[in-house]
């Protein structure tokens, strides 16, 4: 039985590709959102991060093409460039500059608002889709509040729905308003780490990066705080970023900005920063750090509710799976629809029990990263065992040598691929690696790492 109405909190991302799934099945969806969403490629107050630097993982883009055909067409026909992420963008990390290399790791370079708008664009066009402005107060339900009947609105108003789904980002008062229901809230896993971000659409003057590179990652790691990335984004701009971890976050004016980034781990970043052309403004962005609600651990919840998006896991944006998750929701929910009637009680904890393994892989995928920096406070999560961060710390090592080891992470870390570090070829390097105590030979932070070309890399 199909469900009549669907009311999603939220217009973001994870929002928009939950409607889009629900449409599908649903004969009404009804998008509440705080803000009046343009009618154009501009951002939102109800995005806050939505003017920093954004990337959708591969394995995300292939996920809403699932939902939005040609959707990368669509991108590119916007002025958003493709390439291969480990060829064309050098990447700096503590154990020196990974190799590259031709790789079949593609991605698509945007800036947010464009990507949204794209989006809502489809959305719109479905007959059966409506977005209203509002602020959700709380949960509506029947008498012995067993199941979600809709959403109380600021103005008074219930809108009424079948089901609702929680898009509201990582502010989302769902926990309080299970409360309300007499109903325990879901558990927090934490990993926080304070980081801040500070970014700035600007152009790069023509032959400041060497031809082919369409940026530079110079992340942060444990033991220097301070990190940028430079990404190609739409129409011929770049995104700069400014990264910074445990509480050293970079600020918002564009001298003392300039004077953060030289503190990168490599000097390159800043003395290419220098010679960008500023665009926009600077826009600065804090977060605790990397949060999962396990909402699927619930000894009791009612029918009528799930949450997608930073409502249920928000991942430092350095590692650019926020936008993947939402995708994978989006997904699940079509899937979860297509087998269960959304109605039935039932359907909630099956949804979020069918999202469990993503979620948990994305949040350890993030947190194992972020949970090495001194300081960092963890919650709800234990860090990963001295063997399991020896063997990545290999991995790592044998990727500023190894193409084929490169693009095994690659695959693992942008298109979700685990697989990719199980081959027989992987492990036996990397535990050769470790038993031979190697380390990798000094950088030349100085200097981008020209392109290995390597054919058995792109057969990983």
């Amino acid at each position: 039985m199909s469900i009549e109405r669907a009311v999603v909190i939220g217009g973001s991302v994870a929002g928009l590709l939950a409607a889009i799934a629900l449409a599908e099945s649903c004969k009404k969806v009804v998008i509440v959102e705080r803000d009046e969403l343009p009618d154009a490629p501009i951002g939102h107050n109800g995005a806050p991060q939505g003017k920093q630097i954004h990337v959708c993982l591969p394995a995300g883009l292939a996920m809403i093409e699932q939902l939005i055909p040609d959707f990368g067409s669509k991108l590119k026909a916007e002025g958003c460039p493709e390439w291969d992420e480990l060829e064309a963008v050098p990447y700096l990390t503590s154990e020196g500059w990974r190799v590259r290399t031709e790789s079949p790791v593609k991605t698509i370079g945007f800036r947010r608002p464009l990507f949204e708008w794209v989006i809502r664009r489809h959305l719109l066009s479905l007959p059966n889709t409506e977005v209203r402005v509002g602020t959700v107060k709380g949960l509506a339900s029947n008498d012995d509040a067993t199941v979600v009947r809709g959403v109380e609105l600021a103005s008074g108003e219930t809108e009424h729905a079948d089901l609702v789904v929680d898009a509201s980002g990582r502010a989302s008062q769902a926990p309080k308003w299970f409360e309300k229901l007499g109903y325990a809230p879901p558990v927090d896993r934490e990993v926080r780490v304070n980081m801040g971000y500070a970014s700035q659409v600007v152009s790069v003057p023509e032959g400041l990066l060497p031809e082919g590179v369409m940026g530079l990652n110079v992340i942060p790691y444990p033991g220097h705080h301070r990190g940028a990335v430079l990404l190609a984004a739409d129409n011929g701009t770049f995104m700069l970023t400014a990264v910074g971890m445990v509480g050293d976050y970079p600020p918002g004016d564009r001298d003392a900005l300039l004077e953060y980034i030289d503190g990168a781990p490599s000097p390159l970043i800043g003395e290419i920063a220098r010679q960008c052309e500023p665009v926009g403004e600077i826009n600065t962005y804090r977060m605790p750090g990397n949060r999962k609600r396990v909402w699927e651990d619930l000894e009791s919840r009612p029918g009528g509710f799930v949450a997608v998006g930073d409502a249920l896991g928000s991942f430092n944006p350095i590692y650019g799976q926020g936008m993947t998750s939402a995708a994978n929701a989006a997904l699940t929910l079509r899937s979860a629809l297509a087998e269960i009637d959304g109605r039935a009680p039932e359907f909630p904890a099956e949804f979020h029990e069918r999202l469990r393994d993503w979620t948990n892989l994305a949040f350890e995928m993030a947190a194992g990263a972020d949970c090495l920096y001194e300081g960092a406070e963890l919650i709800g999560w234990e860090r990963p065992s001295d063997e399991e961060l020896q063997y990545a710390m290999a991995l790592e090592g044998l990727a500023t040598e190894d193409p084929e080891v490169l693009v095994a992470l690659g695959r693992a870390q942008y298109m979700m691929e685990m697989e990719a570090l199980e081959s027989d070829s992987i492990t036996a390097k990397a535990e050769a690696w470790i038993s031979s105590r190697r380390t990798p030979h000094a950088p030349d932070i100085t200097t981008m790492p020209g392109v290995t070309v390597a054919a058995a890399a792109a057969t990983v």
